[in-house]
């Protein structure tokens, strides 16, 4: 039951995370209010503090599907797990939940569980179920790339299905696409021009999808022309991308023309990114078959910017639209040979290109662009690539969105030798851009390559984020060494420098490096620092200790946390951290200590609620001493 699982797992988190921001230094106001906490979590919090307060009743998909869009998709797991009705039971709610647990499978594409998963139904399932399970299957497997699994899986689809059953029959026709689909994965075209021919012969009438797939396979096989006239009709804004692709490569009219024609089509900002990027894409070869490479190169950037690096494209377009930053650094590298012809400049004589290039960087920076690129893969001399580079990357960044193309060119996995060669002043300011995107993969990647500061910059500040950047990206032994040299070259934190530092140092302690973290809280210089922080970081140090299970050094830590400005002292702070630290020693098995701090909080606290749980604890140390007591008698 929902109402169960809210018990079991929401409530705990909720107190937990509650407690955590109430005690921790960024939010230290005394009387904090729920609403208040609340409202510093985003919206998916707030979503589910609602599904704590629902009321009592067996959990539907709709509160799945409410917790997926929530992005709380491993929750969302644990729904499933724990609420999907029994197949024997209620065998039709069974299966709308399992397929509700494959489309959670396929949205965070994980691939492996949705195999597992499917390859293991039940033998009772219905025959139609069992057929759809292959079918993802199969779907997953291409997906994987694995080629000759999903071939096997739809073989056995298809033989395995007699032509009369009606299932079947209208089933067929998306398995053979599937095998088409597969074939052209793995590049091979004849196999997939057979599966084609043998697919038409099973339908006479194929709807416009079929007909693109069949247009793709047609340009794979160097057959252009009759994908043109497939096609040619269609009105589906992909067919028309495919249309002209298709009569682009057929070459029986002018590039030029279907340049103007599909630039016209892809600056309508009426269709989709999608369809747009497919036209740019369309326009940059047309371009650079009229030899117009500084439109192609136009073309090629506009259709990275268009990209979408969330969503994967459709195979389709990987197969006749597919494009990355390697095609714009070949157009430039391309069109900057071109020019050199032109003005007779020789490879190898990097001087005479570099200062052609260098006349050009004001009047015609995408001219110097391109001769730069060709000095960035072919000059004799290191340095002069490196000057190169710094240039081209410069340019680069003045243009519309340059920041963004500069990430294609440099920071794809294909280019990871050309990280180093960006300035350092736009590897500071790539780094803000992938922090607002929270890529943390990528900022972590370029800080790693920066050891010093942008200019003008807090030196404090910016060594602290550079450390939380790298144990936030899983880089922990750099990040902790890092946050050690931090601490050691500065002997003084002001506030607001202090505070951030904590909010590192809590970091680590999430990700389970305690010891660390204890080294660094005690090497803290708090020399002038307020008794409030100095009592923080005391009870953070006893919370590591706790984590590392030395309940005793623990306690400690606490009880010095809660007396350091007057021992006697019972205000919030201290009555939390004497609680904890009551709790560590019942951990530690002090039962007598633990015992009379417990004793002591009750006799100051009056809220009934709070009243039970110390009594509780009195009566849990009472139980476990007792048992202790005969096992030390023998």
């Amino acid at each position: 039951m929902l109402a169960i699982l809210c018990k079991d797992v929401f409530i705990s988190q909720a107190r937990e995370y509650i407690y955590n921001i109430a005690t921790r230094s960024r939010y230290r106001q005394k009387n904090v209010s729920l609403k208040q906490l609340i409202k510093t979590k985003n919206i998916t919090w707030l979503i589910l503090m609602s599904i704590i307060y629902l009321p009592a009743h067996a959990a539907d998909l709709r509160e799945v599907k409410l917790l997926i869009e929530a992005g709380a998709t491993s929750l969302a797991q644990i729904v499933l797990d724990k609420e999907q009705p029994a197949l024997l039971l209620n065998p039709e709610e069974w299966l709308e939940w399992e397929r509700q647990r494959v489309a959670l499978y396929k949205q965070s594409s994980d691939w492996k569980k949705l195999i597992e998963r499917l390859s293991h139904n039940p033998k009772w399932v219905p025959v139609e179920f069992s057929r759809w399970s292959q079918e993802q299957i199969a779907q997953a497997q291409i997906e994987q790339k694995d080629t000759d699994a999903a071939l096997t899986t739809l073989r056995k689809l298809i033989w395995n299905n007699p032509g009369n059953n009606p299932a079947s029959i209208s089933l067929l026709p998306a398995w053979r696409q599937m095998v088409i689909q597969a074939y052209l994965l793995e590049g091979n075209i004849s196999d997939a021009e057979v599966a084609m021919l043998r697919y038409q012969q099973d339908n006479v009438n194929p709807n416009e999808e079929w007909k693109r797939l069949r247009a793709t396979v047609l340009i794979l096989a160097g057959k252009p022309y009759d994908a043109q006239l497939l096609v040619e009709k269609d009105t589906h804004m992909h067919s028309r991308t495919i249309f002209y692709l298709a009569q682009l490569n057929a070459g029986k009219k002018s590039a030029k023309k279907i340049w103007k024609r599909v630039r016209t089509l892809a600056r309508n900002k009426k269709f989709s990114k999608t369809t747009r990027r497919q036209f740019w894409v369309v326009v940059a070869k047309a371009a650079q078959k009229a030899n117009d490479y500084r439109s192609a190169i136009g073309a090629m950037q506009v259709a990275l910017l268009l990209k979408d690096v969330k969503r994967d494209v459709s195979r389709e377009e990987k197969l006749l639209f597919a494009f990355n930053g390697d095609d714009v650094w070949r157009l430039y590298e391309h069109y900057g040979r071109i020019l050199g012809n032109k003005w007779q400049l020789l490879i190898g004589n990097d001087e005479a290109w570099f200062s052609k290039a260098s006349n050009l960087v004001d009047k015609q920076p995408m001219q110097a662009m391109a001769l730069f690129a060709v000095l960035i893969k072919d000059a004799v001399r290191e340095q002069t690539r490196v000057v190169a580079h710094n240039l081209f990357a410069s340019l680069m960044a003045k243009r519309q969105q340059g920041l963004s193309l500069l990430s294609y060119l440099y920071l794809q996995d294909s280019q990871k030798d050309k990280v180093a060669y960006i300035p350092e002043d736009l590897r500071h300011k790539l780094i803000d851009k992938s922090l607002a995107q929270s890529d943390i993969k990528t900022a972590s990647r370029l800080t790693r390559t920066l050891n010093e500061p942008p200019e003008g910059a807090d030196i404090v500040f910016w060594k602290m984020r550079r450390a939380r950047i790298l144990i936030l990206a899983g880089q922990l032994d750099e990040g902790i060494k890092a946050l050690q040299n931090l601490v050691k070259t500065t002997p003084v934190f002001e506030p607001q420098q202090m505070d951030r530092l904590l909010q590192v140092l809590f970091d680590l302690q999430t990700v389970g490096r305690h010891k660390e973290a204890i080294r660094l809280f005690t090497s803290l210089p708090m020399e002038g620092q307020s008794g409030q922080l100095r009592r923080e970081v005391l009870y953070w140090i006893a919370d590591s200790y706790k984590h590392e299970k030395q309940f005793i050094t623990a306690a400690r830590y606490y009880l010095l946390s809660a007396g350091l400005l007057d021992a006697k002292s019972m205000d919030p702070w201290a009555q939390t951290a004497r609680y904890h630290a009551a709790d560590v020693l019942l951990e530690g098995k002090s039962y007598a200590d633990a015992g009379r701090i417990y004793k002591r909080l009750l006799d100051i606290t009056k809220e009934k609620s709070r009243r039970v749980v110390l009594k509780n604890k009195i009566q849990q140390i009472w139980l476990e001493s007792n048992q202790q007591t005969p096992a030390k008698q023998k």
